[in-house]
């Protein structure tokens, strides 16, 4: 039997954090750099190397290629003032919880997002997500510079943590989560199936405009989501 991997963008899909991305951004810039940041780039579906990199560009940082990797484990380092912030201000969006609840034992779920670990987990914790979302079989903004890359990476890791061939993930037995024409862009390039939840900055036609397979307006129908998501056939696993 195939089985699915579902894997789910974070910000403005699974929960939404407040603006803390910008204001953590902004601590570690001061941090390397001693100012802070006039503009920053673009951040909606993209990967943290990516904004880091653009970022400075924008800020004037001669060679910034050379600053990301230490940028990155400035916002490592911030993880724990993260989760505070998030715990604050932060929410869990309308029917996130029960969806990951209903898919236990239905799929493979975790995450692909432009969040880097640390900064993910914390978020996810601080809004009571952690739990039903195998984190070690992800894929995040650290691991790569373009989104799309994160959805082989996610498939070979669920690969190697289930015993199974890279392959048993490809086409349809992945699925992609976000809120973003550029989450539904990287599910497509990879071969995988895109679904996309309205919930963020952009509408049910712009997304399925990008390509997405089905649109949902948001996660509170847990049986619409469930439907959209396990095309294949599928048997509950023993818990």
């Amino acid at each position: 039997m195939s089985e699915q991997l579902v894997l789910w963008d974070i910000d403005g899909t699974l929960l939404n954090a407040d603006g803390v991305g910008r204001d953590l951004y902004d601590v570690v810039f001061v941090q390397l750099f001693g100012r802070s940041i006039d503009a920053f780039a673009p951040m909606a579906g993209r990967t943290d190397r990516a904004i880091i990199l653009e970022t400075l560009t924008m800020a004037g940082v001669d060679e910034p290629r050379r600053y990301v990797d230490p940028f990155i484990a400035g916002l490592t380092a911030q993880a724990p003032s993260v989760r505070e912030m998030v715990a604050v201000r932060g929410r869990a969006l309308p029917g996130a919880a029960d969806v990951l609840r209903g898919l236990q034992g239905l799929a493979h779920q975790s995450v692909l997002t432009g969040n880097i670990r640390p900064v993910a987990e914390v978020k996810l914790a601080a809004v009571g997500l952690r739990d039903g979302l195998d984190l070690c079989i992800g894929a995040y903004g650290d691991d790569h510079e373009i989104r799309a890359e994160l959805v082989p990476v996610a498939r070979r890791r669920a690969a190697a943590v289930h015993g199974k061939s890279p392959a048993e993930f490809d086409g349809a037995a992945t699925v992609v989560v976000g809120d973003t024409p550029l989450d539904i862009e990287a599910a497509l390039a990879a071969g995988a199936r895109a679904v996309g939840v309205a919930t963020g900055g952009y509408t049910v036609s712009e997304l399925t405009a990008a390509g997405a397979e089905a649109v949902l307006p948001d996660l509170t129908d847990t049986e619409a989501v469930l439907q959209a998501l396990l095309t294949l056939p599928v048997t509950r696993w023993p818990s």
